[in-house]
């Protein structure tokens, strides 16, 4: 009796295990008809380097100073700059994947604005308009994180991939310059030319520590062996400012780069 009771024990206890076994396999992508585990197919995990270049165009409302008075009033600018840093490629399946990047951004910008006429005597004694423009070079840098996703096209190395950015500003200085546009025959005394330096290397009063965007694009992985070769491009959308109110700058970029990939996954 006590073994017709053993012998029923133990045939449940390894049908109960037969199905466990069944369950976890099909889990890890088996077949219904498996009853022994295996492991999923391993999936490509890329690492590597990679540089670029941006362009930023500012939407922008600010003034700077010479540390005594306002100089001038700025709006929209412009600017480019290189940047590098490191990024992975980590595949949920053969199709999605997460693709966190950490790189330095620089992000200087030219802005132009036109300065109030001025009368002044020329060497005739006579009154003319003095026609003026400043311009403020901005130096700007930062240190990004981006912890983008994609999807690949049909595994054929093609892929988009889009999510937010947070951004460490790490440089914020401009240099304020004035410039005669007309009479062209006038000069500035302290240069002798139609050009004068009034600031250099001074930093934004308000510079913001933090910035926030929206990133997306797309990009392609040619896999040479364990390599892969990738260039990407993608649109950065601002979400804030680089300045505190009641300053703005917003900076909308176009970057595009180029990384060299090792696989360690399959």
């Amino acid at each position: 009796m006590l073994c017709s009771v053993y012998s029923a024990c133990r045939c449940g206890a390894t049908l109960v295990l037969a199905c466990v076994l069944v369950v976890a396999a099909q889990a890890q992508g088996g077949r219904r008809t498996d009853v022994l585990l295996y492991q999923r197919p391993i999936l490509p995990l890329f690492v590597g380097i990679e540089g670029g270049y941006g362009r930023w165009t500012n939407e922008a409302s600010f003034t700077v100073s010479d540390s005594k008075l306002p100089c001038a009033l700025f709006t929209d600018g412009e600017g480019s700059g290189p940047l590098g840093g490191v990024k992975a490629v980590i595949y949920f399946n053969r199709w999605f994947f997460f693709s966190p990047r950490a790189r330095y951004e620089t992000r200087s910008g030219t802005f132009l604005t036109p300065l109030p006429d001025e009368p002044v005597r020329d060497e005739t004694n006579a009154i003319v308009q003095l026609s003026q423009e400043a311009q403020v070079d901005a130096t700007m840098a930062t240190f990004t994180f981006d912890p983008l996703v994609g999807i690949e096209i049909a595994r054929t190395g093609f892929y988009l991939c889009g999510g937010p950015s947070v951004s460490l500003l790490l440089d914020g200085t401009y240099d304020y310059t004035e410039r005669i546009k007309s009479p062209s025959r006038f000069t500035y005394v302290a240069t002798g030319t139609t050009e004068q330096s009034l600031v250099a290397g001074r930093s934004f009063e308000n510079y913001q520590q933090l910035a926030f965007d929206l990133r997306g694009g797309a990009g392609f992985i040619l896999r040479l062996g364990k390599f892969g070769l990738n260039p990407e491009v993608f649109y950065s959308f601002p979400l804030t400012s680089a300045l505190n109110s009641p300053d703005k700058m917003k900076q909308t970029g176009v970057v595009g780069t180029f990384s060299i990939l090792y696989n360690l996954g399959e």
